[in-house]
């Protein structure tokens, strides 16, 4: 019974933090929508009853939603989360990313999962390195999904059950950090991620039938890609005011990780395609706060002033490298570690790559350029120490 209980505790925590951060986003988005069209907020209420503390409206909706009927008929069967519990949709709220809230809250989940049964759900003080260490084992051998996960991202399932430990620190609901010590494995400067050759490349943007609107927009989206070497959310969130002209030059800004926006200048190929694509899908270059790169249908809602969904943008990469023969395993991110590398492979500066792929440190530029191993390109062959007669292979009978 009393494992069932834990269980239940868990589940409920888990959920709960779910909705709050669901709803902690409607609230914040209605609220910046009302400022955004100047329409009047409601000062007049009582500020306290709008913004009351998670312990306090929260609970009260997540009870009601349990039960059925008078809610004070039900006051005794009432499970209080734990206090570790209620850190979870504020340590999630601090993440500037929807999408880094998301995989936090993912990582969180499994972790809390697996120590079912084997801490306390109202003690996490109880929480040992030995739990950690096992989780950890457990993710590598792949005994929690059946799939072995790889190194980088167990580190990174760490990463995140050190950081909200951290949190619960310094909030003082627990004493120490038991997963502070816990090693993570050696971070490999080799990455998986596999680029294009510049004969690829060329194969794969001569494809699009340009004259039709898909062609245009594919076009368009694989040259901001490759020449950019921006990601794939960047992209989805370029808007067509993003579009401008500094010192003579049209660039176009970025926003990246950590809301950090850098400005990247719009290279003669991507000019062509991007007003090619505008010209084709009579897009309005006025519309300032439209997305960049729209659908050219939607046979749902024919809704088409829309952003495109990512998947659209996985699928147009990948669709025009099996036409081009390639099959090898690829993404979109393809395309930024092959424009990394061409840039490299033209002597461009570090801190110009840093800065065209939005890095906030340079050590990034290693795992990025996937030509670096190319023997044609090795430094050996650079070594000369001025050597007048080098040896010269013997022929033996």
């Amino acid at each position: 019974m009393k494992h069932l209980v834990e269980q239940l505790v868990f589940k409920l925590a888990l959920w709960s933090s779910r909705w709050l951060k669901n709803h902690s986003e409607r609230k914040w988005l209605k609220l910046s929508s009302d400022i955004e069209k100047n329409r009047p907020l409601p000062l007049g209420r009582n500020i306290s009853s709008v913004y009351k503390a998670n312990n306090e409206t929260r609970l009260e909706t997540l009870a009601s939603k349990g039960f059925s009927g008078d809610i004070k008929q039900h006051q005794i069967d009432r499970i209080a989360l734990p206090k570790w519990a209620n850190e979870i949709p504020t340590f999630l709220a601090n993440q500037l990313s929807a999408h880094t809230r998301r995989a936090y809250e993912n990582d969180l989940r499994q972790f809390f999962q697996f120590m079912e049964g084997r801490i306390s759900a109202q003690e996490i003080g109880s929480l040992k390195p030995d739990h950690v260490i096992l989780f950890r084992k457990y993710l590598e051998e792949g005994r929690l999904n059946g799939k072995p996960m790889e190194k980088a991202t167990v580190n990174r399932k760490l990463a995140v059950v050190k950081s909200f430990l951290n949190w619960l620190k310094m909030n003082q609901v627990i004493r120490d950090n038991p997963a502070q010590l816990v090693k993570g494995f050696p971070q490999n400067q080799e990455s998986s991620l596999i680029g294009f050759s510049d004969e690829e490349v060329r194969k794969i943007l001569a494809l699009p039938k340009r004259n039709s609107r898909a062609g245009a927009l594919h076009s368009a989206v694989l040259h901001v890609l490759l020449y950019l070497g921006v990601r794939k959310s960047e992209l989805l969130g370029l808007k067509m005011g993003d579009m401008t002209e500094e010192r003579g030059v049209s660039v176009i800004k970025v926003r990246g990780k950590g809301h950090r926006v850098r400005i990247l200048p719009i290279t003669a190929q991507v000019k062509a395609a991007l007003e090619h694509y505008f010209y084709v899908c009579r897009r309005d270059q006025t519309q300032h706060e439209e997305p960049l790169f729209t659908p050219t249908k939607n046979p749902v809602s024919r809704q088409l002033l829309k952003q495109m969904h990512p998947h659209a943008i996985t699928y147009i990469v990948v669709h025009y490298a099996k036409k081009a023969g390639i099959l090898k395993t690829i993404s979109p991110h393809s395309c930024r570690a092959t424009c990394i590398s061409n840039a490299l492979d033209r002597k461009a500066t570090q801190r110009s790559v840093q800065h065209l792929a939005g890095w906030s440190t340079p050590l990034m530029i290693q795992r990025y350029d996937k030509r670096r191993d190319d023997l044609k390109n090795s430094a050996a062959f650079l070594v000369d120490y001025g050597e007048e007669n080098p040896p010269v292979a013997s022929v033996s009978n």
